[in-house]
């Protein structure tokens, strides 16, 4: 089995950043687990991000929060988020259990299954997240950009326009509505960490994922800081804590 890849990773080049007390601050999110997928990656993938030392030496907060795969509990967590200071930007993870690539979603779509259930067992009462808005909502980032930052940190990655049925897509969708338009907003599916066990599996394994994540996180804060966007008012503003997601 591989090892895991220690220590700081070569990232693009950014200069240090202001070292003052609050910060900017953004948001990245993973999934916990849900019926047919008993460890979901995108977690482990979330914290090992948001961790990363070099962030605080940027002069950046990256908070990490964890959703429990069920619709109930992200439209609430989403709605709570909503009501703090924006963060700068949000990168949010999901698995897709059959993909190959990272792949990037330009779009949340206005739809959701019926059928599947969540991981309380609960299923949507319609086929539709919000029957008077349009058929989707657009990301607010730069996919272009967000793609090549994966491809040159190593891993094989592609824009895609579908983020599924599922609870990925109703979370972009809400978290998308929830900030203002400032704010910038990315869903990236992961696949399932390559196995070890198989030969010419093409997909990466969770170092790998996570060190390109890295890559897309500093690009997100290189766009940051060339918007040149005034802090929001009230400075950094607060995250719940990890424990009340």
């Amino acid at each position: 089995m591989p090892r895991a890849r220690t220590g700081p990773l070569p990232l693009p080049d950014l200069q240090t950043g202001r070292k003052d007390e609050a910060g900017d601050f953004a948001l990245i999110t993973g999934f916990g687990p849900f019926p047919r997928v008993p460890c979901n990656p995108s977690a482990e993938i979330a914290r090992i991000v948001a961790q990363d030392r070099r962030w605080r030496r940027l002069g950046w907060r990256i908070e990490a929060g964890i959703f429990p795969t069920r619709y109930g509990i992200v439209a609430e967590t989403i709605a709570r988020l909503a009501a703090q200071t924006p963060p700068r930007f949000v990168v949010m993870l999901g698995v897709a259990a059959r993909a190959r690539r990272l792949r990037v979603e330009m779009v949340a779509q206005n739809r959701v299954s019926a059928i599947h259930r969540d991981a309380g067992m609960a299923r949507p009462g319609a086929a539709v997240i919000a029957p008077a808005a349009g058929a989707i909502r657009r990301g607010r980032h730069a996919g272009p950009v967000l793609v090549r930052a994966l491809r040159k940190a190593g891993v094989p990655a592609e824009p895609s326009f579908s983020a599924g049925r599922y609870v990925c897509n109703f979370a972009y969708w809400h978290m998308l509505g929830a900030f203002p338009a400032p704010t910038e907003i990315v869903f990236v599916h992961v696949p399932m960490p390559q196995a070890p066990w198989r030969r010419r599996d093409p997909r990466p394994d969770r170092a790998r994922m996570a060190h390109a994540l890295t890559w897309l996180v500093a690009a997100m804060i290189a766009r940051a800081r060339l918007s040149q966007r005034a802090p929001a008012p009230g400075g950094a503003g607060r995250i719940p804590p990890r424990s009340s997601w």
